[in-house]
């Protein structure tokens, strides 16, 4: 069954295992909502719901063959990722991403998908050492979604945040938003700044997971 990648919508949970396969893993999507209003739904107005249902499906993944577990949705993890775990499963989430970023810049243009998202990565990073600027953008999520991520880009607050960013002088954009993976070339190209997509480090992170997991818990 190789990894297990827990998203928000079908959307990202497909983009996480086709990431994840592309690097040799074999994965298998479990999204936890059928759309980005679903999961803001869910996060916003059920949060406890939505920790119900994450907690099963971790607690099941054994069974299903799964060792590793990644959760591929900035949103989700911030409102389950505080106490939830399973004995024999490995969960990597953009929690460990958060910890870099700070360690590393100490200014920050962080860009992400709700405020859930906001408020999961300021409630990792909070340190008088890091600073952080936070944009959300629910739109560019939805546009995103529906398969053009060119005018998606093009027509979101993204372009111009980068360019508040670049004139703010900050160390770094943070892509704090699996979904954002979609229109990564297009912000590296619109932007001298390092960029840190979180998705593509989460896929880097969980395959060193799935390296080091016992034999029947590695992808086949």
């Amino acid at each position: 069954m190789g990894i297990a990648v827990i998203a928000g919508t079908p959307f990202d949970a497909e983009l996480g295992a086709s990431l994840l396969r592309d690097a040799g893993q074999a994965a298998t999507p479990y999204p936890m909502a059928g759309s980005p209003d679903e999961q803001d739904a869910l996060q916003y107005e059920r949060p406890d719901v939505l920790r119900t249902a994450f907690a099963d499906l971790v607690r099941g993944l054994p069974a299903r063959g799964h060792r590793v577990a990644m959760v591929f949705c900035n949103s989700l993890s911030a409102v389950v990722d505080r106490d939830v775990g399973a004995a024999g499963v490995v969960l990597v989430t953009p929690a460990t991403v958060y910890r870099e970023v700070a360690a590393v810049h100490r200014n920050a243009l962080v860009f992400t998908g709700n405020g859930s998202a906001v408020v999961g990565y300021e409630r990792v990073v909070a340190s008088a050492a890091h600073r952080s600027v936070v944009i959300s953008d629910p739109v560019l999520v939805r546009a995103i979604e529906t398969g053009d991520p060119d005018a998606a880009f093009r027509e979101s607050a993204l372009p111009g945040a980068l360019r508040l960013a670049e004139r703010a002088r900050m160390d770094a954009v943070v892509l704090a938003c699996t979904h954002f993976t979609e229109v990564l070339p297009h912000v590296l190209a619109a932007c001298g700044l390092p960029v840190v997509d979180v998705g593509r480090r989460l896929v880097e992170l969980t395959v060193a997971a799935a390296d080091a997991a016992p034999v029947d818990g590695r992808a086949a």
